[in-house]
């Protein structure tokens, strides 16, 4: 009697230590994320950045001369509408000629020209100056502005613009570098007066080596 007592109990014990491991497994597996969800979890900040990113820095980063990038500049003064444009770099001439001697380089010094065309894309005119806008970024990483002129081979924008929704101008652009600068990058930087607003926007820049 004392034997089947004990056999009953010991066996009791038994079924419930395997209940009790049944039940830690299906825990761990409840506890467990699905496979594959670290992985999502891990993609998704880095995807969440990219999101962040505005357009016209990714054209930035691979933009060359004859890409056309979609700037943004500041709202319009007057009605306060869009103020967008497509702006392209046609042409890059690393050595130029001046069309009037008073603009010759200085001793020590080059010109060059860069030609760009803008189309105003937005719900108010672009108005800006001429060529505050343009630079150039050299392999040091030295920022040249644009000066005042045009090349022999065309002519510059004029001392200011004024391009209406739907208009494109075209026009060059004059720099004054130190004759060993190696120009590496072109740069148009819409409403360049304005500074430090919306920078990223307003900014556009392409490689040329």
């Amino acid at each position: 009697m004392h034997r089947s007592i004990a056999s009953v109990a010991a066996t009791v014990v038994l079924a419930a230590a395997l209940v009790a491991c049944g039940g830690s497994d299906e825990g761990n597996a409840k506890a467990a994320p699905p496979q594959g969800a670290g992985s999502s979890d891990t993609a998704n900040p880095g995807g969440e950045q990219t999101s962040q990113a505005t357009p016209t820095s990714t054209q930035q980063a691979g933009a060359k001369l004859g890409d056309t990038l979609s700037l943004r500049g500041l709202p319009g003064l007057s009605s306060g509408g869009t103020v967008t444009a497509d702006v392209t770099l046609n042409q890059y001439e690393d050595h130029a000629e001046p069309a009037l001697d008073a603009v010759q380089a200085a001793p020590g010094r080059r010109l060059v020209a860069a030609k760009f065309t803008i189309l105003s894309t937005g719900e108010a005119a672009y108005g800006d100056t001429g060529n505050m806008g343009a630079k150039l970024v050299d392999s040091t990483g030295a920022v040249y502005a644009a000066k005042p002129g045009s090349p022999t081979i065309g002519d510059s924008f004029g001392l200011t613009l004024n391009v209406l929704p739907g208009q494109k101008v075209t026009g060059w652009v004059i720099f004054d570098v130190p004759k060993s600068a190696k120009i590496t990058a072109v740069q148009y930087e819409m409403d360049a007066a304005g500074l430090g607003l919306n920078l990223d926007e307003r900014a556009g820049k392409w490689t040329l080596r």
